[in-house]
């Protein structure tokens, strides 16, 4: 973990995360990171080490970025009222795409390793996107035992859809208009938003849904 007085180590984690997040773990070397900082490879390798320890600080910066936004969004989650669930289950969806939109970067990582990129780095999924994953299932499962939700949904499952749905949005065939990106098309991003509450209310079956 970066301390937040450490703006030196931060901005290296930043320009790292980046050239990650574009050239993969393989596409990348530790000098290539150095320049790109402005800092000498030397400081930077007594700083992070190797390649390996550097990218593994970048994984654990971007996870932990990533788990306090979910976990934000899941403390509105109610224990009694249906439509708090549906309006929690709504904000978390809406934010968890504004953070990937806010961090392209940080959805690129995990697609080059679904791809293959640093192969020789196992664990990575258990260690950090897992848990997460089983968070969200986890309190999901607190809401359906109380009635609230559908009780026969695969909720492992069900949070892996929402994510691979906003992934692909954002890396895949895109529905803005022209040339704009999603980022920049607020109407594409709506009309995103607008799928994926259906997804949520018909997987979930929310009232209302």
């Amino acid at each position: 973990m970066i301390p937040a007085d450490d703006p030196q180590s931060r901005a290296v984690i930043d320009i790292a995360t980046r050239l990650f997040a574009a050239f993969g773990y393989d596409g990348t070397s530790l000098q290539g990171i150095a320049e790109a900082a402005g800092e000498d490879p030397a400081w930077v390798q007594r700083r992070f080490g190797n390649k390996h320890d550097l990218y593994l600080a970048v994984i654990d910066h971007a996870s932990r970025t990533e788990r306090a936004v979910v976990e934000d969004a899941l403390s509105a989650l109610p224990a009694t009222d249906p439509e708090g669930v549906a309006a929690a289950m709504y904000n978390l969806s809406e934010r968890y795409l504004e953070f990937c939109l806010t961090h392209p970067q940080i959805p690129a990582l995990w697609m080059h390793r679904w791809l293959g990129d640093a192969a020789d780095i196992p664990d990575l999924e258990r260690t950090y996107s897992v848990p997460l994953i089983n968070f969200t299932r986890d309190a999901l499962r607190s809401a359906a035992r109380a009635g609230l939700i559908d009780d026969q949904v695969d909720l492992g499952l069900m949070v892996r859809t929402l994510i691979w749905s906003v992934y692909g949005f954002l890396h895949g065939e895109t529905i803005a208009e022209g040339d704009r990106s999603v980022s920049s098309d607020p109407q594409a991003r709506q009309r995103f938003l607008a799928h994926h509450r259906q997804l949520v209310d018909r997987m979930l079956r929310l009232p209302g849904g």
